[in-house]
């Protein structure tokens, strides 16, 4: 073998060399760009979820605020005796109008079967 050809066969390895260098580096930087945006996406999922947290949080100490059922239906109740209009009822205690409705249908229901139960 003569030089000529030595030195051919080592720039073809050389350049074999670079190019599978190249290769890598451009794979490498693909992985790295892949695996950024796949953290943008966690880090949106987990203010996402951290946001859900604080609400279902807020959620709860709502409920414990709040009073007990039957003190609602009692509230709800005495103010349809005093005469107070649903939407009046609605405002003041801040509780649905279906609720206020059903709350009612049950007292008139109930008084119903009473007044039954007093003339038998």
């Amino acid at each position: 073998m003569g030089s000529e050809q030595l030195q051919f066969i080592f720039s073809l390895f050389s350049f074999v060399g670079v190019v599978g260098i190249l290769f890598y580096l451009i794979l490498t930087k693909v992985k790295h760009d892949e695996q950024y945006e796949s953290v943008g996406v966690l880090e949106s999922k987990l203010l996402q979820l951290e946001n859900r947290v604080e609400e279902l949080e807020n959620n709860i100490k709502q409920k414990e605020d709040a009073p007990k059922e039957e003190s609602i239906k009692e509230k709800i109740i005495a103010l349809y005796e005093e005469g107070k209009d649903l939407v009046m009822i609605e405002e003041s205690l801040n509780i649905p109008r279906a609720k206020i409705e059903m709350v009612l249908k049950f007292h008139n229901l109930k008084k119903a079967d009473n007044w039954r139960k007093s003339v038998d």
